[in-house]
């Protein structure tokens, strides 16, 4: 992690730095939280990604705000005081062309500044994530399940798949088999110890045990199998089921 108030690697949970010009939409997270706002962003999502299909496209946007759920987690193991500006009313979100599948970025109104003498270990840090999950990350998982007709249940395990992808690339950059131990035990305890409530379900999403499979594609690494299917092979027939797939 970088100084206070610069999130290392920025890119990497998608958060830009400043808004970006020519987005084709815009929203504070608040304004996202309106059902109307929830279903023009869905509607026009999955019309550039080539479908009518709302569902899929709520599935990929998940792996977006996953983006922040990882930016949280970054800054407050690093006890960065950044954290504390990801909240509800200080994000927005912009959807973006490009020449490729379209993209989202999430950029930071106010970084301020501020304390935090946490550790980042144990429950502090379980308590902080529930704090952000229950009235940042929820109010958007609720909102676009209503209008997408999906179970929260299934976006929130699509925002799991790419968290942990997150901590998986940083256990590949660990300098060692126990440090690389130690990041993959740190995140599961502490998403572990959310109750169902900070997720508005009877049980926690994010309570996966980590399963493992040889890789059926080339070289045939030892991968993760994801919570639940990203839908990418709806989108392009010449796709199929990525080599982590739980369908297979």
């Amino acid at each position: 992690m970088g100084n206070t108030g610069e999130l290392q690697g920025a890119e990497r949970y998608f958060i830009s730095p400043e808004a970006i010009e020519n987005a084709v939409v815009t929203l504070r997270l608040t304004e996202l939280c309106m059902p109307a706002h929830a279903e023009h962003l869905l509607t026009t999502y999955a019309s550039m990604l080539g479908t009518e299909d709302k569902r899929i496209a709520a599935a990929i946007f998940c792996t977006w705000v996953a983006g922040i759920c990882g930016a949280k987690y970054a800054l407050l193991t690093a006890a960065d005081p950044l954290a504390h500006a990801l909240r509800l009313n200080n994000l927005s979100v912009q959807l973006i062309r490009t020449e490729g599948y379209p993209e989202f970025a999430f950029f930071i109104h106010d970084q301020g500044n501020g304390t935090y003498d946490q550790d980042g270990d144990g429950k502090e840090l379980s308590g902080e994530l529930g704090m952000f999950y229950s009235s940042v990350v929820r109010p958007v998982i609720d909102v676009l399940a209503e209008a997408s007709q999906t179970r929260a249940m299934m976006l929130w395990k699509h925002v799991y798949n790419q968290l942990y992808t997150f901590i998986e690339e940083d256990a590949l950059d660990a300098p060692s088999e126990y440090s690389r131990t130690q990041i993959h035990g740190q995140f599961q305890a502490a998403l572990w110890e959310l109750t169902p409530e900070v997720f508005g379900l009877r049980s926690n999403p994010f309570r996966i045990t980590p399963k493992f499979r040889t890789d059926p594609h080339p070289p045939h690494d030892t991968i993760s199998i994801k919570a639940t299917c990203c839908l990418a092979y709806q989108l392009r027939a010449d796709h199929g089921y990525c080599g982590g797939c739980p369908i297979l």
